[in-house]
């Protein structure tokens, strides 16, 4: 029996993202290579990020200086962007130009709100890019939205949409940061604020609104700003898609602790609540039907 060579896995960042996505390579037994801009945030994520979150080190994991990364020829199976989001489109413009590669992962957001992204329909590698919203391949989603399809609690009426997760919560996991002002996280212009680090939950609200909608649907928003010194970011946000009677409501928060996270979808005949449980990090979908008594 012939055996199957190991996948080839190319990281860019070496902070939380890097991290995990390292960790999950190597437990599908991938090689994997993990790029930064210098070699001592490296050293940070092999002596304390890493052995904190998975109890010890993994030797196979090896560095490449961002300064030379460009200059290799090797051939990579996926290469991961998990830098902040206002350098992930000139990574993949140079990642397109330069490297050998099967797909390529960024990690949400796509890029910040301001750049423009729509060169990426005439890169050669368009067909291998993928975005890391992870809740559209969760079984716990799947399953919500293939019962709205279905219509088990019939025509759906309302959706709540809770995203609510205190940054200081990001910064506990990044302890390197001295602050939210040591980080993008503090400016809109960077890629901060919670409408790009919890893009996640927009990504949902399109997904729902996909299948309610049969229509393009009105939106209201309401976004509320943190100041300070010459940065601003979206610490609250608020956006209704709405045509008739139907809606969706999001609430992105950023200063919420405990952390909430959960969907509410109300039907003609029932509803369905999804959680996530941030203690154990389970996904839970619970539908609730109508009983004759309660017509």
């Amino acid at each position: 029996m012939r055996s199957m060579s190991k996948k080839n896995v190319l990281i860019f960042g070496a902070g939380s993202i890097g991290t995990h996505h390292s960790n999950a390579a190597r437990a599908l037994n991938c090689k994997v290579t993990v790029c930064d801009i210098s070699k001592s945030k490296f050293q940070y994520m092999k002596d304390n990020l890493y052995p904190k979150r998975y109890k010890k080190w993994d030797k196979e994991i090896q560095f490449i200086a961002l300064k030379d990364v460009f200059n290799k020829k090797n051939k990579y199976d996926l290469i991961v962007i998990g830098v902040p989001p206002l350098k992930h489109l000139d990574l993949l413009k140079k990642c397109c130009l330069y490297l050998n590669f099967r797909r390529i992962l960024i990690e949400k957001p796509l890029c910040v709100y301001t750049q423009n992204y729509k060169f990426i329909n005439n890169l050669s590698c368009k067909d291998k890019l993928y975005c890391g919203f992870n809740h559209s391949v969760s079984e716990s989603i799947s399953f919500l939205l293939d019962n709205i399809r279905k219509k088990i609690i019939g025509e759906v009426t309302s959706i709540e949409i809770n995203w609510k997760e205190d940054f200081n919560l990001i910064l506990g996991a990044h302890p390197w940061i001295k602050n939210l002002n040591d980080c993008y996280l503090a400016d809109i212009n960077n890629g901060g604020g919670g409408s790009h680090e919890y893009s996640h939950a927009i990504h949902l609200m399109v997904l729902l609104k996909d299948i309610i909608f049969s229509d393009s649907p009105n939106l209201k928003s309401e976004i509320r700003y943190k100041k300070s010194k010459k940065k601003k970011y979206d610490s609250e946000a608020f956006l209704s898609l709405y045509n008739g009677s139907r809606r969706i409501n999001l609430t992105i928060n950023t200063l919420s602790d405990p952390c909430k996270k959960n969907i509410k979808v109300i039907g003609d005949k029932g509803k369905i609540f999804w959680d996530r449980k941030i203690e154990n990090g389970y996904e839970k979908v619970v539908i609730k039907k109508r009983s004759r008594n309660d017509y």
